[in-house]
């Protein structure tokens, strides 16, 4: 009989591997790429995902297939960031943004430059990140689907809410968190919301209301399985902020086991301090002393990780700047010669044409009018941008005032997109109510700015910043 049994489950063993061996080796859409790997990733199955990947990866390079071969490296650097290997996942980010140069599918470009600034974000680099999270909002806006384009500028938007949380900027902050509510109610932003609570040690009772709707959604299998750990790790925090230790150890103990689960070494770091922590709390100092020592052998280890990884980071920074710098010089260059070319042309033809040089003034007079014309249309077009906040606001502004942005990024080459979008307000003569109002901030939010932007353009005390963006 137990001969019988044991033959029956080695049967359908082999049965099953033969199975998942099928299902991997088969050729799967972008699509279907996606939603499996979301699939092992929302159970924890990490090293599941990864097989998957890699697998695929094989099949795509057989059928020199480069938007599959992105896709997956994208996909292995996603799953290398989780795992806190930021060195690799950077490599492989890397070698997706080789392969996608040629391609025009905005989902695959979201994704790539959506992975590099959660990169950036865990190694702290907290600005550069949100510069290329601002990029994959790019091209996030250029999905066609809707449903699809929600789900890419919800995740950006979220990574950046953190972002300007840690860089305690609250104005900025608080309009990812409209933003992200406004497309989504997954777990993460209920989490997020409470954490804000008993992180600032306000509002205990509303924490607990959204921590107590966050946990029976993580826990349904729809969302991945770290929104899961994060709740209970957050509940582990509001009770010890309460003194509630035993409550606490219990959902940090639960938190825990789920990190390591999917093999979270960041998460699993944060739980092996806070359960120290609360072993001290409850005056068993061999328990706390033991999670210690578990909390300092995993921070090395990740500490060390994070600063290969950070050079990395910073190099390709520094690239991307003389990168920036070079196609600026050569743009330069190529309107100087355009210039020559073009002026040389206009001399000989004012010669040739000496003796109809009225006829040429009054061509030159109908140009003007003309131009005038569309560059009144240029600025109410611009101006509707700001209005709506629309993303491609800043493109159409350098296009519409190019001497403008040469002028001000030749004088101060280190100031940032935001700085230069604000500049564009400014130029465009809005008020401070109107920027306001485009932006989502206070009238105050938008003082300080225009105070720290004059500060930052080194303008002497007496300057007038709106003037001397008009004059410039």
């Amino acid at each position: 009989m137990n001969f019988s049994i044991n033959f029956i489950l080695k049967a359908l063993y082999l049965f099953t591997i033969l199975l998942a061996t099928q299902y991997m080796s088969q050729n799967h859409t972008l699509a279907e790429l996606d939603t499996i790997t979301r699939q092992y990733k929302n159970k924890g199955d990490l090293e599941g995902a990864m097989k998957f990947n890699v697998e695929a990866l094989k099949h795509y390079e057989n059928d020199k297939n480069s938007e599959g071969i992105a896709s997956t490296y994208i996909n292995i650097g996603n799953l290398l960031c989780t795992l806190n290997r930021h060195k690799e996942s950077l490599e492989y980010l890397d070698k997706a943004e080789k392969e996608i140069k040629k391609t025009k599918d905005p989902i695959i470009k979201s994704r790539l430059y959506s992975e590099y600034g959660r990169n950036y974000a865990l190694l702290k680099l907290l600005k550069q990140s949100n510069l290329i999270f601002d990029k994959a909002i790019n091209y996030a806006w250029k999905i066609p689907s809707q449903k699809q384009r929600n789900y890419y500028l919800y995740y950006n938007y979220a990574w950046k809410w953190d972002n300007f949380d840690n860089l305690n900027e609250l104005d900025s902050m608080h309009m990812m968190q409209r933003k992200c509510l406004k497309i989504s109610s997954e777990p993460l932003i209920f989490v997020k919301i409470a954490d804000q609570y008993v992180s600032r040690k306000i509002h205990l009772d509303s924490a607990e209301f959204y921590l107590n709707k966050a946990l029976p959604l993580a826990s349904t299998g729809k969302y991945p399985i770290r929104q899961k750990a994060m709740a209970l790790i957050t509940f582990g925090n509001l009770y010890t902020e309460k003194k509630e230790y035993e409550k606490a150890l219990d959902y940090y103990l639960q938190s825990l086991a789920v990190s390591q689960k999917m093999n979270s070494s960041t998460d699993i770091r944060e739980a092996y301090k806070a359960i120290s922590r609360t072993y001290n709390f409850l005056n068993d100092k061999e328990k706390a002393l033991e999670y210690y020592s578990k909390y300092s052998l995993l921070s090395d280890k990740i500490v060390s990780d994070e600063k290969k990884a950070l050079g990395i980071a910073v190099e390709k920074s520094i690239q991307e700047k003389e990168d920036e710098k070079s196609k600026f010089y050569l743009v330069i260059c190529t309107l100087v010669i355009l210039f020559l070319i073009i002026g040389y042309f206009i001399r000989r033809k004012y010669i040739q044409k000496h003796n109809k040089s009225k006829e040429i003034i009054e061509e030159k007079s109908i140009e003007t009018d003309e131009l005038k014309k569309k560059i009144n249309v240029s600025f109410d077009e611009v101006t509707k941008l700001a209005k709506t906040n629309d993303p491609f606001f800043l493109t159409r502004f350098k296009e519409v005032y190019p001497e403008f942005y040469e002028s001000l990024i030749t004088q101060h080459p280190n100031i940032t997109n935001h700085d230069v979008k604000f500049c564009a307000y400014l130029k465009l003569d809005l008020s401070s109510k109107e920027i306001a109002q485009y932006e989502n901030i206070t009238v105050r939010a938008v003082e300080t700015k225009k105070y720290r932007l004059k500060k930052k353009l080194e303008l002497p005390a007496e300057t007038d910043l709106q003037r001397w963006i008009l004059d410039l």
